[in-house]
Parts: C-alpha cells; structure tokens; sequence
C-alpha cells in the first residue's frame, strides 16, 4: 500500500503499539467520516450551495472518481518523502480541503474542495496499513490492521450520525468544520509519534509480488461489486421484504455493530492463517449474500443475516490488507495500497452502478442472487491466489 521502504517492528516484539495505532485508528475515523458525511446532509449541503439534490450528490461521485484517479499517482510522486513526514502532512492538506468546503461560497468552490480532499484521503490510505503494518511485530500484522480498521468502521456507526446531528442543528458547515478541526488534531498527534521515515523505494509493484498484490486487489474488488450492488439498495429491499422505517433503521444499526465485531476478529484470523483466511471469508459472504433471499421470512431471520452480513464487511477489508501486506514486494507497499485504493473504489461504484441497472430492469428481489454470484466469483480468484506464498 506504500511505495516507501518500511522499517519493520523486529520479530522479537511481544506487544502491539497501542499508541500509535490508536492514534491512526483516530485519523482514519476522521477521514472516513470526512468521505462519508455529504451523503448523509445532501438537503441540508444542496440548499446551502443553491444546487439541487442530484448537483449535491456529484460531491460523493466525485470523491471516489478523485480518489479512484489520483491514489497511484500521488503514492508515485511522494515515494521520496518519510511516511513519518508524508502522513501528518497529507492530513494537514485534508484538513484544510474539507475546511474549504465548509466556507465555500458557491457550488464550484465546494466540489474543488471535495476533489482535493479526495485526492489526500486517497494517498492518507495508501500509507495507513503500511505503517499499521510495519510499526507492528510481523506475527501481529493483522491484529495491528484491525485495530486501525475499527476507526473506519465507528465513523460509520458513531461519526456519520454525530455529524448528521450537528448539520440539523447548526448547520452542515459547522459539521465540516468540526471535521476539519479533528484532522488538524489527528496531524498533530500523527507527527509526535515516531513513525518509520525510511527512504522511498521502487514506485510500482512489479515481478511475482506485482502479480500476487493484482490477483488479490482483483478478487477483492470483485467481491466488493456483489457487496456494494446489494448494500447500496438495502432499504428498499427490507422495504420489500415488509419491514417498516423504525425496524429498518433498527437492523441497520444492527449491522453496523456487526461489523465492528468482524473488524476486531479480523486480526487473529488473518495472523492464525495467513494465506487462507482472505478467500475462506469470501466464500462465507458468498453464503450470507445468499442468504438475504430470505428476509421476508421473519424477523429472527432478518436479524440473524443483517448480522452475519455486517460482520463479514467488517471483517473482510482489514483481512484483505493483511494479505496484501504480506503478499507484497519489500519496499513496495505503497504502491500496493494504491492500487487497492484504486481498484477498491472502482468495485463500490461499479457495485452501485450494477445494482441501479438491475432494479431498474428486475426489481429489488434479483439483488441477492447477483450480488451472491460475484462473490462467488470473487471466491475463486481469491482461492487461487492463496496459492502465492
């Protein structure tokens, strides 16, 4: 995920930093509730820009195009810069991008806004695992990533929902602002650590390493399209299924505990078994995917799928990183998670894109059948490439 060479914890270490990858925890919480918050406040951010509610989406579709373009070039053009230096100061340039989206005076200014913090929160996760990953003992490398990937997954439970409630109370801008105050925070406190700050590396993956990061980025982003192409439509499919606004609210929190549970049981299944666990939690989401054909059969059920689901997309991003870590060149971990980024926000738009097309033509009920067979796709690459040492 980093094109930078990064020193590694020695293998004697015991214990994990706790500190550091709180910290980074921290900003990652930050940043995606940064990526996340203008889908929740596009009423509130459309009537203050003078724009309609379509105009004010395009600030979500352009973040992930932004982050999709910009993440392997930007890993490529600071390859020379320590990650003890690049880290706080790609946040510094976060901070200051959503803050000028809170004080925009037009619709212009706030989509460049949103585009330049796209382009740093995408070279801030090209960085984060690699660090998380080399600050950690080598046996604790996916402990270490989970523990940085439960930031992400609070923003979506706590973060989202905070800022939502300051938006309706003082104003969508003063929820950006507060956002902006909490990533020069994180900048800070980043800088203070003792981060690696090795020189740079090669700029790209290349060789057997190369072809082992493209084979899991692959079948990752495969699967994330079967995920996306069903979550991105999961009301109204619980609407369909009979259920009404309160319990469907009530599910969704649900899942997202889910998934914090999945982030933290993440670690030692990905350090207990380094080759497999990726593709063998494919085939589970295969599974649970399948599985939301039955919602409408009760309750009990929807509770019992909501939270398995929850819990895989939970568990799955960080056992990914683990992998790629592990399956990546030497020095070239930057560039690894550039890629990942890249391909990661392909997989979530081409989800949503697929899953609109098929409800257009098909209806809701088709979603669970599609999105299965994409994981189950998803399932096979990800099995072959465990064969890479």
């Amino acid at each position: 995920m980093s094109a930078q060479t990064i020193t590694a914890a020695p293998e004697t270490t015991a214990r994990l930093p706790w500190r550091p990858l709180l910290l980074l925890s921290g900003a990652a919480f930050a940043s995606v509730t940064a990526e996340l918050l203008p889908a929740s406040l596009l009423v509130e951010i459309g009537g203050g820009l003078g724009v309609g509610e379509s105009a004010a989406g395009l600030l979500v579709a352009a973040w992930a195009l932004t982050v999709a373009v910009a993440s392997l070039p930007l890993a490529r053009l600071t390859r020379r810069v320590p990650p003890a230096r690049l880290i706080p100061l790609t946040l510094l340039v976060f901070a200051l991008a959503v803050a000028a989206t809170a004080a925009a005076p037009g619709y212009g200014a706030a989509l460049a806004g949103r585009m330049v913090a796209a382009a740093a929160h995408g070279l801030f996760w090209s960085l984060l695992m690699p660090t998380a990953a080399a600050i950690a003992p080598p046996r604790l490398t996916g402990r270490a990533i989970s523990v940085v990937s439960a930031g992400p997954t609070l923003a979506g439970i706590v973060g989202i929902p905070l800022g939502v409630v300051i938006g309706a109370a003082v104003g969508w801008r003063a929820a950006f602002a507060l956002i902006a105050v909490v990533l020069v925070g994180a900048a800070v406190a980043v800088r203070a650590l003792r981060l690696p700050s090795a020189p740079a590396a090669a700029p790209s993956p290349g060789g057997r390493g190369g072809r082992a990061v493209l084979a899991v980025t692959a079948g990752t982003g495969v699967l994330l399209v079967g995920h996306f192409l069903v979550y991105t439509y999961i009301s109204p499919l619980l609407a369909g299924a009979g259920y009404p606004a309160g319990v469907r609210a009530a599910l969704l929190f649900l899942f997202g505990l889910g998934g914090l549970a999945g982030t933290f049981a993440a670690g030692p299944l990905s350090d207990r078994f380094p080759r497999h666990a990726l593709a063998w939690s494919a085939g589970v989401f295969a599974a649970v995917l399948a599985a939301l054909a039955l919602l409408g059969a009760g309750t009990a059920v929807a509770v019992a799928v909501l939270a398995a689901w929850g819990a895989l997309i939970g568990l799955f991003p960080p056992v990914f990183q683990t992998r790629l870590m592990r399956v990546a060149v030497p020095g070239r971990e930057t560039a690894a998670g550039a890629i990942a980024v890249t391909v990661l926000n392909l997989g979530i738009a081409a989800g949503a894109a697929t899953g609109g097309a098929a409800v257009d033509r098909w209806g809701t009920a088709v979603l669970p059948a599609l999105g299965t067979a994409a994981a189950l796709i998803a399932t096979a690459l990800l099995a072959a490439a465990a064969r890479t040492r």
